[in-house]
């Protein structure tokens, strides 16, 4: 298909809950969203055929434009006069994730290294066979962990490239015992990503029990960590055996036979997109896509990507979470008192009808509680993986990132976005200054998809207002002897020439007037050695761009800590909630 002829797109982003369906057309010189659909997700009984959810969204999307989409079971590719389109993309996190077994030899290095590499696609980690230290290695038990968990895949690691050897050949033939116990079609696929050396052996070994998949080593050498291969690695066998085998997606494939995509990693394409148009060597950018069962973080420093993919998400999860951190992690950011019995029934009912919004104002508070945790969560697994080149970075804080993408419906369906722009300063923290882009038709996963094969179509959207600005937040660090002392003074001098002089006090949390789209030069004078992300006590003037918030100045403190009286903390909610306009 001729690049020059693609001016309308279609987009199918089938994820657990909801289907989205966004069309993309030419409009004169640029490229706009021109009308957008979304259903409920029809993977599971009693239709068990995603395309169903597609083909309804189709039926809406055309009582919409009044154009003829679909006809005779089949969408109409390429475009005929005014009807159909000239491509169609899919992109998915729908299907379950892949069940993953992991392998090696030192817990710290080369297993670390395979859980960071199992991140970054959507794996469940079932089991991890450990090497280590034993002088007896137990591999009946591993073979039986093996044979009993029947993963779809088993990533073994282990050795720098030229050392280590029998451990990791031990660690083989308790996964070939245990493949030779299952029949043959529910053998997992071994994916090794160890002791270069040991590939011939391995694959000699395994190769005519199960399928066998090479990568280069997770861990070349004892300082050296090396993921992008075990990741797509992982990703590939990913599309395999979960995407292309999903109820329905023949029929989807068949309409244009464009590879399919997992959303993360449309959705990280979009973000490394925004560092090469920004090209801060020393900042880098995030985004985070709070799905119902996922939540992605992506990121992208020094123009390396990374993304991690943390399976929970705003209504599957939850619960297990609680389970796991308590019920008090999640309470501490309600805002009047709740009784731990009643946060428990609104997570389960949100999982049993995961499609629903919250009604009341206490279903929000709960929401946007578990999004904080979410977003705490999947950083604590997304930043180890980073290597954050030149960015700015002091120890226990985020690196200097800019901008922050924030998409998902748990967040784009908060009722006011002074409500989104505080659980994003809850949950991840930043530091320094940051402009915080919301993703309010939640298109940037799609616009990734589209970016494969128009470029020039996914950044004409997203320079024509696929995101909106919620503003720009200016995030001290430092420490001042007593809430209320003055830790920066700053000059506002709008376009018009307007000047307005503030202070922003520490622990507080301040809102300062700059309308989406109006630009103001600020003159930043940290004082008590505040670091705003130039240096301690270093001050300067820099550009704002205006949002639907303002210019925000917080300086409640890096980590964020909440007071422990129950009192005192709601007090303190309740007035952050009321300077943001929530």
């Amino acid at each position: 298909m001729a690049e020059q002829i693609i001016e309308s797109i279609l987009v199918a982003d089938c994820g657990s809950v909801v289907t989205k369906l966004l069309l993309l057309e030419r409009v004169e010189d640029n490229y706009r969203f021109v009308a957008q659909t979304e259903t409920l997700t029809t993977l599971n009984p009693p239709w068990s055929d995603v395309s169903v959810g597609v083909i309804h969204a189709i039926e809406d999307l055309e009582a919409i434009t009044g154009r003829v989409l679909y006809t005779r079971g089949r969408l109409i590719t390429p475009r005929m006069s005014i009807e159909g389109v000239d491509a169609f993309v899919v992109i998915l996190s729908a299907p379950e994730p892949l069940r993953l077994v992991i392998a090696g030899l030192v817990r710290e290095m080369s297993l670390e290294s395979a859980r960071r590499a199992a991140s970054g696609t959507y794996t469940n980690v079932l089991a991890t066979l450990l090497r280590e230290g034993s002088l007896r290695s137990p591999q009946e038990t591993w073979a039986r962990i093996v044979r009993d968990t029947r993963p779809d895949a088993v990533l073994l690691v282990g050795g720098v490239d030229g050392g280590a050897s029998r451990p990791v050949m031990e660690l083989a033939d308790a996964i070939a015992l245990a493949s030779s116990m299952l029949p043959e079609n529910e053998r997992p696929a071994i994916l090794y990503a160890g002791n270069a050396r040991l590939r011939s052996a391995v694959t000699k070994l395994l190769g005519d029990i199960a399928p066998v998949e090479v990568a280069d080593n997770v861990h070349p050498t004892t300082s050296t960590e090396h993921l992008g291969p075990a990741q797509a690695l992982l990703e590939q066998h990913y599309v395999e055996k979960r995407l292309q085998q999903t109820p329905g997606v023949d029929t989807l494939s068949s309409w244009n036979r464009l590879p399919l995509l997992p959303t993360a990693t449309a959705f990280s394409d979009v973000v490394d997109y925004l560092w090469h148009r920004e090209h801060n060597e020393d900042r880098g950018v995030l985004g985070v896509d709070i799905g119902a069962a996922t939540t992605t973080v992506a990121a992208t420093f020094a123009g390396r990507p990374y993304v991690s993919i943390y399976e929970r998400g705003i209504a599957y999860g939850p619960l297990a979470w609680v389970k796991r951190h308590g019920i008090d992690a999640l309470l501490r950011w309600i805002p009047e008192e709740m009784d731990p019995d009643e946060l428990l029934v609104m997570l389960h009912n949100r999982e049993l009808r995961p499609w629903t919004v919250p009604q009341e104002p206490r279903e929000l508070w709960v929401e946007q509680a578990v999004a904080r945790e979410m977003l705490r969560s999947a950083l604590r697994i997304a930043i180890p993986t980073w290597d954050t080149g030149g960015a700015q970075i002091q120890a226990g804080m985020m690196p200097g990132l800019d901008p922050i993408l924030i998409s998902g419906g748990g967040m784009v369906h908060m009722p006011r976005p002074g409500q989104a722009l505080l659980v994003v300063l809850d949950g991840l923290q930043p530091v320094g200054i940051s402009t915080i882009l919301l993703d309010i038709n939640r298109a940037a996963p799609a616009l990734g998809a589209v970016a494969r094969i128009k470029p020039v179509a996914a950044a004409s959207a997203l320079e024509g207002g696929a995101l909106v600005s919620l503003g720009t937040v200016i995030s001290p660090v430092g420490k001042a002897p007593r809430p209320g002392d003055v830790v920066l003074q700053m000059s506002i001098i709008y376009e018009d020439g307007g000047e307005l002089d503030v202070e922003a006090r520490y622990g507080e949390l301040e809102i300062w007037p700059l309308l989406p789209g109006q630009r103001a030069t600020l003159k930043i004078k940290p004082l008590r050695r505040f670091d705003v992300g130039l240096g301690p006590g270093r001050g300067g003037k820099i550009e704002a761009i205006g949002g639907l918030v303002g210019l925000v100045v917080d300086v409640r403190g890096r980590p964020l800590s909440l007071p422990k009286d129950p009192d005192q903390r709601r007090r303190l909610l309740n007035g952050w909630i009321w300077d943001v306009g929530g």
